[in-house]
């Protein structure tokens, strides 16, 4: 199951489809899994039509409008808006018979989760991708970074990152890993470090042409989150991760793999690099 907002995002004029919360769960499907969003969005939202028809369910908290973000670049710089923002989700929004879902995935891009939902899964494997609980924002809706108790994260058991979610990630490491079984934090083409109790292992993407990036860090965080719960084993989750994320940057905007092509990418991954 996954948690955070399928939102518009603003490009060249025209909404395209956005959200971690998307391309976690439209991969989930793809990969075999009977997959559900509690989201909140509005009835502006452009694409419901496509997460009917891949059979996800969603749970909605209806909303004045659709989260809708920009990405304006200047001078190989990027400025990131939020323009408007869906309802924040809490647990009454989590129907009841979603509570024992064996993996939940949290995919905040808004601070969309209030912190009280970590408590709503007992027994699940909690993964969250924490980039939404780390962005504020003015009054113009231009995003900033912001830092959380982390703390409050015991009771995820796995955290996603990218190394550029915080100005210095390696000053943050060492508390957050003493308080999450595991901390992923990927560093695109440069590949992934996994950060367990005092250890740190290393896994190298795939190499490929890169087309576009967009998604990948989403696609690479969900394959690993299943993966791990199926086998139990960093390296091997790594390496389907990654055999998905470099599926993604083959192809220009946000294509989701299916299971076959993962499959068969992640048989090379191992070959190459686990001999």
């Amino acid at each position: 199951m996954c948690i955070g907002f399928l939102c518009h995002d603003l490009h060249e004029g025209t909404y395209i489809l956005g959200g971690t919360a998307s391309y976690a769960s439209l991969l989930a499907s793809r990969l075999g899994l009977h997959t559900a969003v509690v989201t909140s969005v509005g009835k502006d939202f452009k694409f419901l039509d496509l997460f009917q028809k891949e059979g996800i369910e969603l749970a909605i908290k209806p909303a004045p409008a659709t989260t809708v973000f920009q990405n304006i670049y200047q001078d190989g710089s990027r400025s990131q808006y939020l323009l408007q923002r869906s309802a924040t989700l809490l647990p009454a929004d989590v129907p009841m018979h979603w509570r024992s879902a064996p993996v939940v995935k949290f995919c905040l891009i808004a601070d969309e989760a209030d912190l009280s939902l970590l408590h709503a899964f007992p027994g699940a494997l909690i993964g969250a991708t924490i980039q939404g609980w780390l962005r504020q924002w003015d009054r113009s809706g231009k995003i900033s970074p912001k830092t959380i108790n982390w703390e409050l994260l015991q009771p995820v058991d796995i955290v996603f990152m990218s190394d550029a979610d915080l100005p210095d990630p390696a000053a943050v490491l060492p508390a957050l890993t003493k308080i999450v079984r595991l901390v992923v934090m990927t560093k695109g083409a440069n590949g992934a470090t996994v950060f367990q109790q005092n250890e740190a292992f290393s896994f190298p993407s795939f190499p490929v042409e890169e087309v576009d990036p967009t998604g990948a860090g989403d696609v690479f965080a969900t394959a690993f989150l299943i993966h791990y719960d199926q086998t139990k084993d960093i390296a091997l989750a790594a390496a389907y991760a990654h055999a998905a994320a470099s599926i993604v940057v083959e192809h220009p905007g946000a294509k989701v793999p299916d299971k076959e092509e993962v499959e068969v990418r992640y048989q090379a991954y191992q070959h190459s690099f686990f001999g």
